[in-house]
């Protein structure tokens, strides 16, 4: 059933709905129902949802490009998440939204624009999927999970990649804003979320680590080489 209810959320999104109408609301719904469906499974059944997941191709047209090609499932999933930010995306990028120490600290809503809630809750339910993808859980490796959602996130005006840290700084201000909006009643909602952000935040030192150890050991490796002196 997990691809039905995948297929489903690629079709459901691509219907175009008035912001203000009833349609859209139910839109809007079903998307989170589908996020939310999608991460309860991979959460109960990580080994196989992951696989079928990433196994999964679906015809490009839904995004209404044009010739149709098919493309996987899972790149899909994150360029649609990842277009929902679109009207903060910058502020994540830049460190100011999201970015509080606390993440239960209300968010100043002054960096939303108008609508753009909407957006925020979506992408929020959106990554909090991705993450559950890449966390690893018990015998299950997400290594490959993981490079395919990371090469998909956005670049900065440099072109520097945001990486987990702009995951990890979209999760924090849907936590913000949940708690601003429903007050002690999110607890139940952000608790779940605050351990993937946990686990986020171990990948991205377990890789910066990593880097800092393969420059040291390519720079020591350079310093220990041989000098090769030329006559003349």
């Amino acid at each position: 059933g997990l691809d039905i209810v995948f297929s489903y959320l690629v079709k459901i999104v691509s219907l175009k709905q008035e912001p203000e109408s009833a349609h859209h609301k139910s839109k809007y719904d079903h998307t989170i129902f589908c996020l939310n469906i999608l991460t309860n499974v991979v959460e109960m059944v990580p080994n196989q949802t992951k696989k079928l997941i990433e196994s999964m191709i679906i015809n490009e047209s839904s995004l209404c490009v044009e010739p149709i090609r098919k493309i996987p499932g899972l790149t899909w999933l994150v360029r649609w998440v990842v277009s929902k930010t679109t009207g903060f995306q910058n502020s994540v990028m830049k460190g100011s939204f999201g970015s509080q120490d606390e993440t239960n600290t209300a968010i100043d809503t002054n960096e939303l624009k108008a609508g753009e809630e909407e957006n925020l809750v979506i992408s929020g339910n959106g990554f909090v999927l991705l993450a559950c993808l890449m966390v690893d859980h018990e015998h299950v490796s997400s290594g490959s999970i993981r490079d395919s959602i990371l090469k998909e996130l956005p670049i900065d005006s440099d072109g520097n990649s945001g990486g987990i840290q702009f995951m990890i700084k979209t999760l924090k201000a849907f936590c913000n804003f949940y708690h601003y909006s429903v007050g002690d009643l999110s607890v139940a909602v952000i608790a779940p979320v605050v351990k993937l952000i946990t686990g986020l935040e171990e990948i991205n030192e377990a890789e910066q680590q990593a880097k800092w150890s393969q420059i040291y050991n390519s720079t020591l490796s350079l310093c220990n080489s041989p000098h090769i002196s030329q006559d003349g």
